[in-house]
């Protein structure tokens, strides 16, 4: 099904830059995720090409900002990622149950945590980090309020464990010794500051953040609605993304609305190294696994996995698209390399799409996970 010429002027005339745009989501950058889906994005593309109801993928979910803005638009919605680090910090924003009960289990382990990171807490006999967290990454004070808080959170349960693990996952970046650029930390690097950092601080700053997203999500849908309602699911699956949607039903989704990943720019494993260490996930299985890694970029082969790894994901997503389905392909453009966007597009074209549009953004400095990309397209297909 064909977009039509009144949609396509619509698409047309929307500036995707976004230039000073203060509507970003309040659950943006409460954990570190490179090449971060700026929300104004799906939401806007969510918006105009399905209607409340309609089933959103995002097959190459990253943080989760597809399923947070399908959900806020009242369409269930599925996210596939293969780094758990990634599916956690979507199930941590795309909770469905009122903001007032998120709420509720936030306060309790806020309340928790301060207790246990007490003075008097501090003087009883501490266990040590899980075994495969190098301590050259924390100073001792850090590591000890840390390794405490950890062990509170092992306790949890449900979606107070997910609510919990995610927010200390969000914090050890920022408390962390490395100070230059998240590179370092990406390719295990020797931190060469000692800042002083407040772990409890962290920690129930990004607590309230999660806090405020849900409270946001669930003002604007009471604004629409008249009324709160049911609040759409969002499923999150971690696995391979070909191997995830050749168990997805046929002609079931409305709209693909995705990121994948840039050709040999990030590493998206290594990048989470901090949160892979705290929770035991083994980092190069992964990244073996990982599509376009950065890693892999002086391969003979590394375009042409790439682009073969594209190809199988698309075909599988063109046969869950329904007959009137859209894909909407954000592909970046690096200074650095040779553009692959053709490539792509005509990747996803062989898979039996058609493409309807290539609209062009620019992104701001301040949203680049790399300097050399300094541009995007939003390429449209239709089934």
């Amino acid at each position: 099904m064909s977009i039509s010429d009144h949609l396509t002027s619509r698409l047309r005339n929307i500036d995707w830059d976004f230039a000073g745009s203060m509507s970003e989501s309040p659950f943006s950058a409460i954990h570190w995720h490179p090449a971060r889906f700026a929300s104004q994005l799906p939401a806007t593309v969510i918006g105009l090409l399905t209607r409340p109801g309609d089933l959103v993928c995002d097959p190459f979910m990253g943080s989760g900002t597809a399923l947070v803005e399908a959900q806020r638009l009242d369409r269930p919605s599925i996210g596939i990622d293969l780094n758990p680090i990634s599916c956690l910090m979507a199930r941590s924003k795309t909770a469905a149950i009122p903001a007032t009960k998120v709420n509720e289990i936030i306060q309790e382990i806020k309340a928790e945590a301060t207790s246990r990171l007490s003075e008097l807490t501090r003087k009883c006999p501490l266990t040590t980090p899980p075994k495969g967290v190098q301590q050259k990454w924390y100073t001792e004070p850090v590591r000890e309020d840390l390794t405490i808080l950890w062990n509170l959170i092992l306790q949890f349960k449900s979606l107070k464990a997910t609510i919990a693990q995610a927010a200390f996952s969000a914090i050890l970046l920022p408390v962390c010794r490395e100070t230059r650029h998240w590179g370092y930390v990406c390719d295990n690097t020797a931190p060469k500051s000692h800042p002083k950092r407040d772990v409890l601080e962290g920690y129930t700053s990004v607590l309230d953040r999660l806090c405020n997203g849900y409270a946001e999500r669930d003002k604007d849908r009471t604004e629409r609605l008249g009324k709160l309602g049911d609040i759409e699911k969002a499923a999150v699956i971690c696995g391979d993304v070909s191997e995830v949607l050749e168990t997805l039903p046929e002609n079931s989704i409305k709209l693909v609305v995705t990121s994948p990943p840039y050709e040999g720019v990030s590493d998206y494993t290594k990048s989470q190294r901090l949160s892979m260490e705290w929770f035991g996930i083994e980092i190069e299985k992964l990244r073996l696994k990982e599509i376009g890694a950065r890693s892999k970029r002086h391969r003979i082969s590394a375009l042409g996995d790439y682009l073969t790894s594209l190809r199988k994901a698309f075909t599988r997503a063109k046969h869950c698209l329904r007959k009137d389905g859209f894909c909407v392909v954000i592909v970046g453009e690096s200074s650095a390399r040779d553009s692959t966007v053709a490539k792509v597009s005509s990747e996803i074209v062989s898979c039996g799409m058609h493409k309807e549009l290539d609209l062009n953004r620019t992104v701001s400095s301040q949203r680049r996970q790399a300097p050399s990309i300094t541009g995007e397209h939003l390429l449209v297909f239709s089934k």
